[in-house]
C-alpha cells in the first residue's frame, strides 16, 4: 500500500511538471488511492487503534533492542555458552532493525511537518497493518530473542562484579543435607572499609539462629547478607566472604513486608502469606528462611505462639535459616534445634554498635535511650 501511494504521488508530480494542463489526469489515480485509504481506515480503525496504543510504550525502546542484539551477534567469543547465546540473535538486529523503520513513522506522524502527509497516506493504518505483518513472521523468534539477550546481560552483570571484587571468594555448592558456613561473611553494597564480617554456621546444629538486639545493630543487615549470598553463589558469582560451603537452597525471606492499599491487606496479611509460601515451599525442597522481626503486627503473647509453630513446622521440613526479633520471649523458639545470638552496642552510648553476632540473648535494648535522644519525653 505504500509503494502504491508513494507511486501515484509521484506520478502526480511527474504530471503536473510534464503537462500542467492536464494535471486533472494525473490526479485521479491520487484521488482513487485516497478513497481506498479512506475506505480502509474505516473498515480497520478500531484494529488500528489498538494495535497503535500497544506498541506506543516500546516505540522508544526498538533503538535499544536493535542495537543491543547487533552488539551481541557480532561479538567473538571464547566460551561454547556465550557463543550459542551470540548464535540464537544472528538474524536479531537486522530485523528488528526493520520493526524499528515502522516505529520511527509511528512516533513522527503526528508532528507537524508530516503531519497532514501522514493522514492523506494512511501512515497509522499501514503502520499498524506493516507492523501485524512483522509480528506473524517472528513472533516466534522473538521470545527467543530477548530470553538470549536477557541471559547474556545478567552473566555481563555478575562478571562486572566478579571483577569488580576480586577480593570476594568464590563458593563451595555441594549436593547433600541444607547447610550455609561462611567465614568473614558481609554485605556486597557496603564498602570494605565499613563492612563487618560475621561467621555464620547454619546446618544440622544449629538449624537457624534466633537474632536478637538493639534496634539499629544490624540484624536486618545480617539476613540479607546471608541471602545475597546465597543467590550469587547459585547463580555462579563470588561472594563476599573468606570462605563460603553451601547446599543448594530456595531463599524465602520476610523482610521489609508493607501493607498495600490496593490489595488491601495490612502489613500482618501479608506477612503471614509469605510465610505460608515458605511453609508449602520447605515441603517440596530445601529451603533458606529468613524472617524479619517475625509476626511484629501482632500482641505478644500470639506472636510466640505462631512463631513457635512456624519455625517447628519448618525445622521438622528441614529448612534452614534465621529469625529476627526485639521481643526476648521469643528466644524460647530456639528450643526446635535453633541457636540463640544477638546483635547490640560495643559498650559506649545507645548507638555504638560493633555490628557483631555475640552467642545468647541480648542482655540490653536502647529504644527508649534512642527516644530520649530524639527529644521524645520518655
Amino acid at each position: 500500500m505504500l509503494l502504491v501511494t508513494s507511486s501515484c504521488l509521484l506520478a502526480l508530480l511527474v504530471g503536473v511538471v510534464a503537462a500542467p494542463e492536464a494535471w486533472h489526469l494525473a490526479a485521479a489515480p491520487v484521488l482513487i488511492v485516497t478513497a481506498i485509504h479512506l475506505s480502509a481506515g474505516a473498515l480497520l480503525f478500531r484494529g488500528v487503534r489498538a494495535a497503535l496504543s500497544a506498541a506506543g510504550p516500546v516505540a522508544g525502546e526498538m533503538a535499544v533492542l536493535r542495537e543491543g542484539l547487533a552488539l551481541l551477534a557480532a561479538q567473538q567469543f571464547q566460551s561454547p555458552k556465550l557463543r550459542a547465546l551470540a548464535a540464537r540473535v544472528t538474524e536479531a538486529g537486522r530485523t528488528v532493525g526493520d520493526l524499528e523503520l515502522w516505529f520511527g513513522v509511528l512516533r513522527e506522524r503526528t508532528k507537524d511537518w508530516f503531519l497532514h502527509l501522514s493522514l492523506w497516506m494512511a501512515a497509522g493504518t499501514q503502520t499498524a497493518l506493516a507492523l501485524d505483518a512483522w509480528r506473524s513472521r517472528h513472533a516466534a523468534a522473538l521470545p527467543e530473542w530477548l530470553d538470549a539477550w536477557a541471559e547474556f546481560e545478567a552473566l555481563q552483570s555478575l562478571a562486572c562484579y566478579a571483577y569488580e571484587n576480586q577480593e570476594d571468594c568464590w563458593p563451595e555448592v555441594r549436593e547433600g543435607k541444607p547447610r550455609f558456613e561462611a567465614s568473614a561473611l558481609g554485605h556486597p553494597l557496603l564498602s570494605r572499609a565499613r563492612c563487618v564480617a560475621n561467621d555464620v554456621r547454619l546446618g544440622e546444629e544449629p538449624a537457624f539462629w534466633v537474632i536478637s538486639g538493639s534496634n539499629m545493630a544490624g540484624k536486618s543487615t545480617l539476613l540479607r547478607s546471608v541471602g545475597l549470598a546465597c543467590v550469587l553463589s547459585q547463580a555462579g558469582a563470588p561472594v563476599r566472604a573468606a570462605r563460603l560451603t553451601l547446599s543448594t537452597l530456595r531463599v524465602h525471606a520476610s523482610i521489609s513486608i508493607l501493607d498495600s492499599l490496593q490489595r488491601g491487606t495490612s502489613r500482618f496479611l501479608a506477612e503471614v502469606e509469605r510465610l505460608r509460601d515458605t511453609l508449602q515451599a520447605a515441603s517440596h525442597g530445601p529451603v533458606l528462611f529468613l524472617f524479619d522481626e517475625i509476626f511484629s503486627g501482632t500482641n505478644s503473647s500470639d506472636r510466640h505462639i505462631a512463631a513457635d509453630a512456624v519455625v517447628g513446622a519448618l525445622k521438622e521440613r528441614g529448612a534452614i535459616g534465621a529469625v529476627t526479633t526485639h521481643d526476648i520471649a521469643l528466644a524460647s523458639i530456639a528450643r526446635h534445634g535453633g541457636k540463640n545470638v544477638h546483635m547490640a552496642s560495643a559498650g559506649g552510648g545507645p548507638l555504638d554498635f560493633d555490628y557483631l553476632v555475640k552467642p545468647r540473648v541480648t542482655p540490653e535494648t536502647n529504644a527508649i535511650a534512642i527516644a530520649r535522644m530524639a527529644g521524645v519525653p520518655v
